[in-house]
């Protein structure tokens, strides 16, 4: 019988071989890593390297938000304020009155520091606001105090403020009262309007200070030689009632008021 013919024992090998190239057909490529011909080349990671510090030092020299940090807080740059002098002040404070009152001579008086003087003026000028009884004798009583406006008394309260930035005026002087829980004794005391053990009243006018050395709430004088139901009227007056806080219920409601009148 004849043998049968037997497939040479090179096509298996062609069929090995084809089935590695096949394999080899649909892998991925290998990574090969690069070698740098020269020693003395610097690798790509440590030029990188080195020009981000370059860079970092580059910004330290430079701000983030440009020449100022304001517009962090959504404001304008902060501009500081240059110092303005007791007379502009004086000077700014705007001369309002319901009365028609003309105080330019009081104004002028303080912007100079001539309290003296001005002191004078603003007891004429309390005596013409009072009405025509105060005018006839030449004094304010206490019950006339209610004739003055707030606009008048606020006007005049402003300017010695101003002119002493802020260490007179009456509602410094009702500040201070406050303070002293409204005792009278306590009160004269502090801000220098008596004297000695027995607190007796300082003589008028020359025992009075007139200058910004004087204590705070020295000036302006009123007379309580006759008592102080005209100085407690004066310090009760609406013109220096402190402005009440809203409560948080009040403030939102508001807030939410003015929202619904953008819509």
């Amino acid at each position: 019988m004849q043998t049968p013919l037997q497939a040479p024992a090179s096509n298996g090998l062609c069929r090995n071989r084809t089935q590695r190239l096949g394999r080899q057909a649909f892998s991925f490529p290998r990574t090969v890593p690069q070698r740098f011909s020269a020693p003395s080349q610097t690798p790509p990671v440590l030029l990188i390297r080195s020009e981000v510090l370059a860079a970092a030092g580059k910004l330290d020299n430079l701000s983030l938000f440009g020449e100022s940090t304001s517009s962090l807080l959504g404001g304008a740059p902060v501009v500081e304020k240059k110092k303005v002098s007791l007379k502009d002040a004086v000077m700014a404070v705007p001369l309002l009155s319901e009365a028609g009152m003309d105080y330019t001579a009081l104004r002028n008086y303080l912007a100079d520091s001539e309290f003296r003087k001005a002191e004078d003026e603003t007891r004429a000028l309390l005596i013409q606001l009072a009405g025509e009884g105060s005018i006839k004798r030449n004094w304010v009583y206490f019950t006339e105090v209610k004739n003055i406006s707030v606009t008048d008394f606020q006007t005049m309260d402003n300017l010695w403020k101003a002119a002493s930035n802020g260490k007179f005026g009456y509602s410094v002087q009702k500040e201070i009262w406050l303070q002293n829980t409204k005792r009278w004794p306590k009160f004269f005391k502090q801000i220098d309007w008596t004297t000695g053990e027995n607190n007796n009243y300082r003589k008028w006018p020359m025992e009075f200070n007139y200058s910004l050395d004087a204590p705070r709430g020295h000036l302006p004088l009123t007379n309580a030689l006759r008592g102080t139901q005209l100085f407690q009227a004066i310090m009760e007056h609406p013109a220096f009632e402190a402005k009440a806080k809203k409560s948080i219920d009040e403030k939102a409601a508001e807030a939410a008021t003015s929202t619904l009148k953008l819509f």
